[in-house]
């Protein structure tokens, strides 16, 4: 709350202290405004009317539409919300987070995404709703730009086409429907990844991890088989089993084969079986770069468990 002081000084400011900001400050002030309180400032001079319209960041949630009498339908007012975006917005939008989770289905955004595709867009981050997946316009694989990519209940098929994200770094995928190919492609057409998060109910067939770049890697699931066929570089892996964990063995014996740089190791045991055959004494390779290793859900009088955990520490000398 401002002191007498300082009302009087806001009063003594020129009435078109606000219309005589460069446009840069005033760019930096939208920046730092929810997206609906930066479209209010809208009603501050006619100078201000449309400089919403250049914001290089954008968030959409219900937050945009909420009211206390919501007379119209959410799925309508989000529609109406995208369309004044198309028809207003100026420039480049280099960031756009788009949650409509808790709306019952999802609305077309095929134009939306093609209007990003064409603006320069680099973090992409969307989460549709939970009951009703939505499919991936094709347009999304034509954003050359993209650096950081998140996707939350959806169904992805890139057409055949699509030769990769040459410039994407970081790559989240949670509660997706994706065939084990299709994954395996998207992952090897991003040849500069370097942070890779899985979360996936389905059951997949076998998954090999081609990505060179790769330096963090979380998994969390139910998957038949994970192979980590060229991550020379990878220094953080978390790999948790979901409960009730029914797929075919995990040759873990064969998993950090190929992870030289390997510091950071997450394992949440739950009902996975590690090994085909009964846990070796040790295994034909060491972890030597690995400095913290976090074992979780160990029973001890569980022998099979406790003598896997055994023998991944007798591998992680240091």
């Amino acid at each position: 709350m401002m002191s007498p002081k300082q009302r009087n000084h806001c009063r003594s400011l020129p009435p078109d202290v606000f219309t005589n900001l460069p446009d840069s400050v005033i760019d930096v002030i939208l920046m730092c405004l929810p997206c609906k309180d930066a479209v209010r400032t809208s009603i501050l001079s006619k100078k201000w009317r449309y400089n919403w319209c250049r914001l290089t960041e954008l968030t959409l949630d219900t937050s945009l539409w909420e009211t206390k009498k919501d007379l119209l339908n959410p799925a309508v007012k989000f529609t109406k919300i995208i369309y004044q975006l198309l028809t207003l917005h100026e420039g480049r939008i280099t960031k756009f987070t788009l949650n409509i989770v808790h709306l019952e289905s999802c609305p077309k955004i095929d134009n939306f995404i093609l209007f990003l595709s064409r603006n320069g867009i680099q973090h992409l981050v969307l989460h549709f709703p939970r009951n009703k997946l939505c499919r991936l316009p094709s347009s999304l694989f034509t954003c050359s730009q993209l650096r950081h990519l998140t996707l939350h209940n959806c169904i992805i098929h890139h057409p055949s086409t699509f030769e990769g994200f040459d410039r994407l770094i970081s790559l989240e995928l949670c509660e997706v429907t994706i065939s084990s190919e299709m994954l395996e492609s998207v992952i090897s057409h991003c040849r500069l990844l370097e942070r890779l998060v899985l979360e996936i109910s389905e059951l997949l067939d076998i998954i090999e991890i081609n990505a060179p770049m790769l330096r963090s890697f979380d998994f969390k699931g139910y998957i038949s088989s994970l192979c980590l066929k060229n991550v020379p570089l990878l220094a953080k892996a978390s790999l948790i089993g979901e409960d009730s964990y029914d797929a075919e063995y995990l040759n873990f014996a064969k998993l950090f084969e190929s992870c030289p740089a390997l510091e950071y190791l997450i394992l949440e045991f739950l009902d996975s079986e590690f090994f085909t055959d009964e846990v070796p004494t040790r295994l034909p390779f060491y972890l030597n770069g690995v400095k913290h290793f976090h074992l979780s859900h160990i029973v001890l009088k569980e022998s099979y468990k406790l003598s896997c955990a055994l023998c991944f520490i007798r591998i992680s000398q240091n």
